[in-house]
């Protein structure tokens, strides 16, 4: 009988795996997926279909004879269809089975738009790399696509289609790009790339209708026809709690799964959750959030596993740092956008810089926007794209938002120079310098 399972095969539950083995090396550990894969993200996908990466197979951290020779039963294309917690067991191909310890590691699930035509050939989602496999066969034979959705994933695969040169068209329901990551002002940055490249973007628009007598030809947006052979829709996801909510566990006001900052469930010390399907607090409003980021996926699992192996660890509240790589731009963001500020009854001031991210006598330097969004002295949002030098800047802005820090303490930061990699003056500083003005 094992005495640790856990459901779901994503970068929470496959992490808190291998981390539990590592610590304990003679407790059972079982984990059961649905899925034919295991230990992924599926935002890694659309680096596959751009060709940047050789396979889907290298997707997964670990392969199968990993788990084999590390003692984790692996039991994938295998679905829990229930949870009895007052038994400590789950219900798995039609037979219970006991557990000691339980990690809730669901994930993510995806909304599926009410649209006419939705079912046609020609049509995919993008879960999974059973899903990405389909996709990458049908974009030998495509003229046109059609990519629906705004969020990073969205703009990856929109990237990834202009590359492999299939005329595309990119709809976004919301009123600009990447809302929730980014300001409007520094989402035209990226649509005007986007464009730039071949790409027709709308925003503001859902989807009308996907037509054809059986393989989609042709979409309408409005009033206006759109030819398309190859339709991939990306409209978001929430938290996978099915399983959670038949068992009676608590599900919070953003739709995730109540935990508490160790990961157990109120209702028994002997479960947990982790990834996607649970939510969190955030660190600038204290109020719940979500944080479907690989990152912190593998950060929940460290607390899981350090606490079921007897350790007494917690999830600090988080601030989201998130970088996508889009049509060669790197895209950053952390914390708070203006609106979120807003809705959470902050009063945001911003400073906003354009500069290089290497010394103007240097060749090759590339063009850098950095935007910095404080409420009361305090850092509470920022944002960066360039094509180089995001993601460091953003990992930096995501520890100094925790710190607490302020932009005179940020004044006094000191930063190192070398025309190969800087300007004299970094862009963060610039950013300050916009904000006294």
């Amino acid at each position: 009988m094992p005495e640790l399972v856990i459901i779901g095969s994503g970068l929470a539950g496959a992490s808190v795996a291998s981390y539990v083995r590592e610590k304990d090396p003679n407790i059972g550990i079982t984990l059961f997926t649905k899925d034919q894969y295991v230990a992924y993200s599926p935002r890694d996908i659309s680096f596959v279909l751009s060709g940047d990466i050789t396979s889907f197979e290298d997707l997964m951290m670990h392969d199968f004879a990993y788990y084999k020779d590390k003692s984790i039963d692996l039991r994938t294309n295998t679905e829990v269809t229930a949870i009895d917690i007052e038994n400590n067991s789950i219900i798995v191909e039609g037979e219970k089975r006991a557990y000691g310890h339980l990690v809730i590691a669901t994930g993510v699930a995806h909304d599926i738009p009410q649209i006419p035509g939705i079912d046609k050939n020609g049509v995919f989602f993008i879960k999974s790399i059973e899903d990405g496999k389909k996709i990458k066969e049908a974009m030998k034979n495509a003229t046109n696509a059609v990519v629906a959705g705004a969020d990073p994933t969205t703009l990856e695969i929109t990237s990834a289609l202009i590359t492999s040169g299939i005329n595309t068209t990119m709809v976004a329901p919301s009123p600009y790009l990447l809302p929730g990551y980014l300001d409007p002002d520094m989402t035209t940055i990226v649509q005007n790339k986007l464009e730039s490249l071949g790409a027709k973007v709308i925003t503001g628009s859902p989807l009308g209708s996907i037509n054809g007598p059986e393989h989609v030809e042709f979409v309408t947006v409005g009033k206006e026809i759109i030819p398309a052979d190859l339709v991939i829709i990306s409209h978001g996801t929430k938290p996978n709690v099915g399983l959670a909510k038949q068992a009676g566990i608590k599900i919070g006001e953003t739709g995730g799964i109540q935990v508490a900052p160790s990961m157990r469930m109120a209702k028994s010390a002997s479960v947990y959750a982790a990834g996607g399907c649970v939510e969190v607090a955030h660190h600038i409003t204290a109020r719940p959030t979500l944080s479907m980021l690989g990152g912190t996926a593998v950060q929940q699992a460290r607390v899981v596993a350090e606490n079921v192996c007897g350790g007494d660890a917690i999830f600090a509240p988080a601030v989201n740092p998130v970088v996508s790589v889009i049509a060669g731009l790197q895209v950053g963001s952390v914390g708070l956008t203006s609106y979120a500020a807003k809705q959470a009854g902050l009063v945001p001031t911003e400073g906003k810089a354009h500069g290089l991210t290497r010394a103007h006598c240097y060749p090759g330097g590339k063009k850098i926007c950095a935007k910095l969004l404080f409420a009361e002295e305090r850092l509470i949002g920022a944002q960066l794209i360039s094509e180089e030098g995001v993601k460091e800047r953003i990992d930096a802005l995501s520890f100094m938002i925790k710190s607490g820090a302020t932009c005179g303490q940020l004044r006094h930061i000191e930063t190192c120079y070398a025309p190969p990699v800087s300007s004299v003056v970094d862009i963060l500083t610039l950013a300050l310098d916009a904000l006294e003005r």
